[in-house]
């Protein structure tokens, strides 16, 4: 009965924050936002996002493979140093993990914007500035500096 008791907060939580979007969503995709009727109408419209979807998934897939192919590597080697330094190590790699996730994206747009750090470095040298953002690279970028630990 105790360990009941002790459950209840995290119910209440997992209802509130979870349970009641999730109805939420379900309520506005099949009623219609002036009547409030029910309808397929936005259901069948779904067609429309469909190459946007698409694109998020390929680059999904793509950032995935990325922190594959880097973490398991680094996660391999670590494994294999002595103790001591292993704890070094995974200091170093989990040390970025605990600065928000926010923060961590907001450091990547101020380096990479095109008043960035890094455009502002390249016109200071004579260069034209790149297009570090708003494109897939910077997506993949962020994706995999912020998802792999």
């Amino acid at each position: 009965m105790k360990s009941r008791a002790l459950a209840a907060p995290y119910l209440v939580w997992m209802a509130l924050f979870t349970i009641v979007p999730l109805a939420i969503v379900a309520y506005f995709a099949f009623t219609d936002s002036q009547t409030g009727e029910f309808t397929m109408k936005n259901i069948a419209n779904l067609g429309n996002y469909m190459p946007i979807l698409i694109k998020s998934i390929w680059l999904a897939l793509i950032s995935s493979l990325i922190c594959l192919v880097i973490g398991y590597p680094v996660a391999y080697y670590i494994a294999g140093c002595k103790e001591t330094t292993q704890r070094f190590l995974y200091m170093l790699v989990m040390l970025p993990m605990c600065i928000s996730f926010l923060l961590r994206t907001l450091a990547w747009v101020a380096l990479t914007e095109d008043t960035g750090i890094i455009n502002n470095i390249i016109t200071a040298l004579g260069m034209e500035p790149l297009p570090l953002i708003r494109n897939n690279g910077a997506v993949v970028l962020g994706m995999v500096y912020n998802y792999l630990p």
